[in-house]
């Protein structure tokens, strides 16, 4: 199978940037490309009771005419594909007759916890399904549809290791050659660590730049600022974050980083499922 893509997408603005940044990443690796629209048939409940379908002859046939013109403003050839089913149904399918190297989704900027949750369901994919997954901001600039150049991978300064289905992006990372950067947060009484993070990133697989890879550490900054700081100090293209899946407990009392960053970043942020390891001996 040759290499590819799977896009999510829909008509917001965020998908339109999702779906050019993508196309961007085909070309220049040569990897094929896949637009995938997930729906999901309403339904209605009858006078007696009875919750039925509700079909909408006109929207399968027209979403499918739309996605067609969309495919054809592209610069690479596209597929396009619409799932009716519910959205995990419609991921499970698409990630088994594709198996991409990396998952794309539109990022779109939002005003509450509600809002975030029906505008960006895509979020979840990485820790769910363990494949690489590419947010695209909405806000994106033009000008940076572009190959990224440098690649920031913020990590905790512990070791980790990531699940292998996240490890998929490698070829596609390995032929965009470009430059990636481990980034650490420490404290300020614990600022002449960070050798953990970057001995756990140069083992991680997710790139053959990776052994290689230097070390930019921030210190005295909360976590997503130190990030955030980080990514622009390096003028970053693409931002690459473990998704560890702390919990619901510490995502109430301590908050998300991950949450975080995606509310406040100028780049796309790439989300790899992994795990906290101990040290091999």
């Amino acid at each position: 199978m040759k290499p590819n893509l799977v896009v999510f997408t829909d008509f917001s603005p965020a998908a339109e940037r999702a779906r050019a940044y993508a196309a961007m990443l085909a070309e220049a690796v040569g990897a094929e490309l896949h637009l995938v629209h997930v729906f999901l048939p309403m339904t209605m409940t009858t006078e007696t009771g009875v919750v039925v379908p509700y079909v909408d002859e006109q929207y399968a046939p027209e979403t499918r005419r739309h996605l067609t013109q969309l495919a054809a403003t592209l610069p690479v050839p596209a597929t396009t594909d619409l799932i009716e089913a519910d959205w995990s149904g419609a991921v499970e399918q698409a990630l088994r007759q594709y198996q991409p190297l990396l998952l794309v989704a539109g990022l779109t900027a939002t005003s509450g916890p509600v809002d975030e949750w029906l505008s960006n369901r895509a979020i979840p994919l990485a820790r769910q399904t363990g494949y690489p997954l590419l947010l695209v901001p909405e806000h994106l600039p033009a000008q940076a549809l572009s190959p990224p150049c440098t690649v920031v991978l913020a990590v905790e300064d512990r070791p980790f290791a990531l699940n292998p289905n996240a490890r998929r992006v490698a070829p596609l990372l390995d032929a965009l050659a470009c430059d990636i950067i481990t980034v650490t947060v420490l404290p300020s009484d614990e600022s002449t660590g960070g050798w953990d993070a970057l001995r756990a990133a140069q083992r991680c697989g997710l790139a053959k730049i990776m052994l290689g890879c230097g070390l930019h550490k921030v210190v005295g900054e909360r976590p997503a600022s130190g990030i955030l700081q980080a990514t622009k100090d390096l003028s970053a293209d693409v931002l690459a974050l473990v998704d560890q899946d702390h919990g619901l407990l510490h995502k109430v009392f301590s908050g998300s980083v991950i949450d975080h960053v995606l509310r406040h970043t100028p780049v796309p942020v790439l989300l790899l499922a992994g795990h906290l390891t101990p040290w091999a001996a």
